[in-house]
């Protein structure tokens, strides 16, 4: 597999200096022509002024001049357009047009590697006294996090199919009801797209990023779309016609399947599965959980599907996987309803939900 992340920027102050100025000449030609495009914190300043003009070229200049490789210079001039410009502009055509002019300045259009350096999936039919000619791609990652959780375990296993290095990473979920995962996932090195509840949202939303990759992201080669909805096939059929291979990420149960559009290849993977507790440390758990939401919402009584929620992102596991496990053929609620004595379960009405509390915190006996 190749790593195009560590070719280096060469002639680093020089092409720093082009890109800011570059990005400085656009934001004020479209502040004059479409200052809706510019995002609202910046949208009233004076660009056009010396003062800000040196202001915002030093703050790019000071920000790139660090990154030494290519394709982490090309993410980072992209969180920056992100950042001063709006998500109309960066969908648009004219946002493709400038990411291809400043990829001139980051890019050589064809790089010149010794030919034993270099991969047979990379390799041009072209050659030079002994050296061969390849260009640079990326490989990006689009994830439906609500419809398949991706861990960094699996992700290692993504990062050994591509051919290319992932350097873009989409997570697209409705985290206003995710709690602190977004936290995890930007720190991951995820953008991050808010969906609004709805059965096909995500879906609906990856599909429109998705179509528009070849077109924003022009170094991209391969694309991985992680979600086990199959209404996304369509997505994959759309960036293959365009030169893309597709890798279809699914989960079921305790393993992955990855399936290749261009080859028709598909490989199964096993994912490590997280020991099931013991029926103390399990109650132990679940009482542990009760107590944080409730202090965090300052209520007692907390919705069942919310504990079940709380316990799959915390432990990995099922709760309905764990409660067969102790009490097979029974249903998730079961362990709070056998536990009277540490649980208990409140129904108002038939149509209402369900919620839980605590009775008397568990103590393990302890063993003579």
């Amino acid at each position: 597999m190749s790593d195009n992340s560590g070719l280096l920027v060469t002639n680093n102050s020089v092409t720093i200096n082009a890109i800011s100025h570059h990005i400085y000449q656009t934001i004020v030609s479209i502040q004059q022509q479409h200052p809706e495009w510019i995002a609202p914190k910046y949208r009233n300043i004076p660009w056009h002024s010396p003062k800000y003009q040196s202001n915002l070229m030093n703050k790019l200049t000071k920000g790139l001049f660090n990154v030494k490789e290519l394709d982490a210079l090309n993410l980072k001039v992209k969180n920056y357009l992100q950042i001063l410009l709006t998500p109309e502009f960066i969908n648009s055509a004219q946002y493709s047009i400038l990411i291809a002019e400043i990829d001139k300045y980051i890019y050589p259009e064809i790089t010149l590697v010794s030919s034993d350096e270099i991969t047979n999936s990379q390799v041009a039919n072209i050659s030079t006294n002994g050296k061969k000619l390849i260009e640079t791609g990326i490989a990006i990652l689009l994830l439906d996090v609500e419809n398949l959780p991706l861990n960094q375990e699996t992700e290692k296993i993504l990062v050994e199919i591509c051919n290319y290095p992932i350097q873009i990473k989409v997570a697209f979920a409705n985290w206003r009801s995710m709690g602190k995962k977004d936290e995890e996932f930007h720190q991951r090195g995820y953008q991050l797209i808010h969906v609004p509840p709805g059965k096909d949202s995500a879906d609906l939303k990856m599909a429109t990023v998705g179509a528009s990759i070849f077109l924003n992201y022009p170094k991209a080669k391969e694309i991985l779309v992680c979600s086990s909805d199959r209404g996304l096939t369509h997505l994959g059929t759309t960036l293959q016609s365009h030169g893309l291979t597709v890798y279809q990420v699914r989960k079921y149960k305790n393993q992955i399947t990855v399936l290749n559009s261009q080859t028709g290849e598909s490989k199964t993977y096993a994912l490590s599965v997280p020991e099931i507790p013991t029926i103390n440390r399990f109650i132990i758990q679940l009482q542990e959980l009760i107590q944080a939401e409730s202090a965090k919402v300052g209520q007692q009584w907390i919705k069942f599907s919310r504990i079940s929620a709380l316990y799959k992102e915390t432990y990995k596991l099922n709760l309905k996987d764990v409660v067969n496990t102790h009490f097979p053929g029974e249903g998730s609620s079961y362990i709070f309803v056998n536990y009277p004595a540490y649980f208990v379960l409140h129904k108002p009405s038939e149509k209402s939900q369900t919620y839980v509390s605590i009775f008397n915190l568990f103590k393990p006996e302890k063993k003579n």
